[in-house]
Parts: C-alpha cells; sequence; structure tokens
C-alpha cells in the first residue's frame, strides 16, 4: 500500500488556528503541499500566526465571530474563495475552562456548550456543499474528558467533549452518502483559558497516563493528518483517542 500523504492542491480550513495547537495542525498540512486557511476570532492574532507559520502564499486568513451563525456562512464563503476548494476541514474545540458544579450558570454552560458543539456543527454545516464537490472529510477535536471524565471543574467541557462524539456520529452517519468522512480526535492535552487550568489538566492528565505526560501538538497534529488522508478512507464516526492509554483502564502512577 501506497503512504499517501500528499495534501498538493487540497483546500484545509483550520478553526481555532492561532492556538498552539491550531498553528502546528496548519503547519502539518502546509507542510504536506495543502493551501491552508486560517480561522481565529481575532483577525490581529491570525496574522501573527501567519507570521509564525512564515507567512506562505498558501496559507489565508479568515478571522470571524463562530459564535455569530450569521457571519459563519461569510467566514466559509471567503476561505473557499481563498483556497479555490475545500477538502479538509479541522474544528478545534476552543480551550477548556475549570468551574465547578455549584458555580455555573447559564451563561456559562451556554457559553461552554456554544463554543465547541454549536461552533463546530454550523460550520460543519456550512462547509458541507463545497465538501460534498471534494468528497472531502472533517476532522472535529474534542478532549479525552468527554470519554472518561477529568479534573474537578471539568464538567461542563466534559459534557460539551462527549457531546461532540456523538455529534460527529450522526453527522458521519448522515453525510456518508456524500462522501464526506466526519471522524473526531480526542486527545489528553493541556491547552485550557488560563495557565492555572492549563497546569491542572496537565497534572490531572499526565497522573493517569502510563505514559505519564500529556499529548504533545505534534502527535495530536499527526492524527489528525491520518483521518484527513485517503489511507483512512473507510474511517467514518470514529473516535481516535490519543491519550496515553488512559483510557485503557485506571491508572496512578
Amino acid at each position: 500500500m501506497k503512504l499517501q500523504l500528499d495534501f498538493q492542491a487540497k483546500g484545509v480550513m483550520v478553526t481555532h488556528g492561532a492556538t498552539e495547537l491550531g498553528r502546528r495542525i496548519a503547519a502539518a498540512f502546509h507542510e504536506l503541499g495543502a493551501r491552508v486557511a486560517l480561522h481565529d476570532s481575532s483577525a490581529a492574532e491570525v496574522d501573527a500566526a501567519l507570521r509564525e507559520l512564515g507567512g506562505s502564499s498558501r496559507l489565508k486568513a479568515a478571522p470571524g465571530d463562530l459564535s455569530n451563525t450569521a457571519d459563519i456562512r461569510q467566514i466559509v464563503d471567503q476561505a473557499i474563495a481563498d483556497l479555490g476548494r475545500l477538502d479538509v476541514v479541522v474544528c478545534l474545540g476552543t480551550k477548556a475552562s475549570l468551574r465547578v458544579i455549584e458555580r455555573i450558570d447559564a451563561d456559562y454552560f451556554a457559553q461552554v456548550l456554544g463554543e465547541n458543539t454549536k461552533q463546530a456543527f454550523f460550520l460543519t454545516q456550512a462547509c458541507v456543499p463545497a465538501l460534498r464537490s471534494t468528497r472531502g472529510s472533517v476532522v472535529h477535536v474534542a478532549s479525552t474528558v468527554g470519554l472518561v471524565g477529568g479534573p474537578k471543574g471539568a464538567v461542563g467541557y466534559a459534557t460539551a467533549s462527549g457531546a461532540m462524539m456523538q455529534m460527529i456520529r450522526m453527522m458521519a452517519l448522515e453525510l456518508s452518502s456524500d462522501g464526506i468522512r466526519v471522524n473526531a480526535v480526542c486527545p489528553a492535552s493541556a491547552e485550557a483559558r488560563d495557565p492555572a487550568a492549563a497546569a491542572i489538566y496537565a497534572e490531572y492528565f499526565s497522573k493517569r497516563s502510563p505514559l505519564g505526560r500529556v499529548a504533545m501538538p505534534d502527535e495530536i497534529a499527526a492524527a489528525v493528518l491520518y483521518l484527513a488522508t485517503p489511507m483512512s478512507g473507510y474511517t467514518t464516526g470514529a473516535t481516535l483517542v490519543v491519550d496515553g492509554g488512559i483510557t485503557s483502564g485506571h491508572y496512578v502512577g
């Protein structure tokens, strides 16, 4: 079997691409020849990320507010216009936060669910016509906490991640007739809204992983690449877990 890691002339959109993980995923596709549209809510942060990635003509800015469903179509249409086509969409969940049950109010709950499930759903919906023409694929990045839970205060993010995985299964079923594959990557990573939360996630996952650490951005990017290539052509509705063995069983070193 010939390994197919060639994205020459392919169009890829990465959401929340100004994050460390988003930049690494975008760089991985770009290094393999793709034209990549980098999204984030801040145009300044997107521009900074593009400069950090080398400012190639194959790297395009696609800033905008995904929380506003009315703006999503415009963001997607501009990205497709700049790319020329759309073959892969990578939807990153936003950085995790921590808030204990007693402190969760309706606004926070709506924010956490909206930033993850709502944004991912409506972005994917907007991309379907373009993906149908290329028989493309969607990769959602959720979290291991949606499978086995997480540290105290992770209930909101865990709920959103669990919902994301069921969402991709249903999307995969409905879009399979269009030749569109939809999958998820669930890493045990330590990206969070603030350094204190990131440290808590890092300690929690490292203690529970037989490998003794969290997933690195390159390792997560590699999983995303696999699900976007023809090598995974018979894989849809699946969750690829990148967790150092956490979900294999209870382990505290």
